[in-house]
């Protein structure tokens, strides 16, 4: 038996598509993990998680000083880069351990759901609701703090504000009685006809759970989604979806249909974000109104 420290760095993303190999890890090991990480949130509640620190905690804490092992976790330093494994194949092939498609990330916030359903309640939000994540990336609650400008260094991901407003009003006038939910910051933008929650991050995941559907950027809805098994629309720009995403959701991106073409891609194209709104509400109103199983599994070319 081994008692190991994870050191996992990134946005929420990236440490939600972590915990898909943790039960790996653990059966490894024959115990439960540690982590080191600025988003503990995301390994909250784990069964097999022994205790999340927060990277505000100096590594020599005689907690993780008494680990057998403290691993570096950096898939974008390493063959990640070269555009062909999805991000949770690379944390195995980082931790040595075998990478199957259906592993997918696995959260846990029961925990929050007393606060999702008071904000629900206060804001008379009822049972037909979707989540929209239109911009997205930047680091959230630094300090205690999320009143300073918005301000994200790839605008690659970013859906640009009138046609993340053209969508919501192609809703709105199809399906007036629908709430529609912007999960992003309270300092990003605002758009009319959708109702800003300002909950932290962490609740979302909750209030995915009994969404109809979600919209979103490669952000952290998209990577919440194969854990509450939600589908939903993700708008592509200068990331594959064969590297982030899932295949349960309708991936869409500019320069190609439902199939990847690696040869159409450029990540330093701006048009990449530039996917019609009427295809995101063609892909919102088959979800919505179809809500087909599918399997879900890791998008791969």
């Amino acid at each position: 038996m081994e008692l190991n420290t994870y050191i996992v760095e990134g946005g929420v993303g990236k440490c939600a598509a972590f915990t898909a190999i943790i039960d790996k890890l653990t059966k490894k090991a024959d115990q439960p993990i540690q982590v080191y990480t600025p988003y503990i949130q995301c390994f909250a509640n784990n069964p097999n998680v022994k205790m999340a620190f927060e990277q505000t905690i100096p590594l020599e804490d005689k907690r993780i000083m008494s680990s057998s092992n403290i691993y570096y976790s950096e898939p974008y330093k390493s063959n990640f880069q070269f555009g062909e494994q999805h991000i949770i194949e690379a944390y195995s092939k980082l931790h040595d351990v075998e990478f199957e498609t259906n592993m997918i990330p696995k959260m846990f916030t029961e925990q929050y759901k007393p606060i999702v359903d008071k904000w629900k309640t206060d804001n008379k939000i009822g049972e037909d609701y979707i989540l929209v994540q239109f911009t997205g990336g930047q680091s959230s609650w630094i300090g205690g703090v999320q009143n300073t400008p918005y301000n994200n260094s790839n605008p690659g991901r970013i859906y640009p504000q009138y046609l993340a407003q053209s969508v919501i009003n192609l809703i709105k006038l199809k399906y007036p009685k629908l709430t529609i939910i912007d999960c992003t910051l309270p300092n990003e933008t605002r758009y009319e006809g959708a109702i800003k929650c300002e909950l932290h991050w962490s609740c979302l995941h909750e209030l995915l759970k009994d969404a109809k559907t979600f919209i979103s950027i490669d952000s952290c809805l998209q990577h919440f989604s194969p854990s509450v098994k939600k589908r939903g629309t993700v708008i592509w720009g200068s990331t594959r979806w064969t590297q982030f995403g899932y295949t349960h959701n309708t991936n869409l991106h500019y320069h190609m249909g439902s199939k990847w073409n690696n040869n159409k891609f450029d990540a330093n194209d701006p048009r990449n974000v530039l996917v019609e709104p009427e295809k995101v509400f063609s892909s919102f109103e088959s979800l919505y109104n179809f809500p087909k199983e599918k399997e879900i599994a890791c998008a791969k070319a």
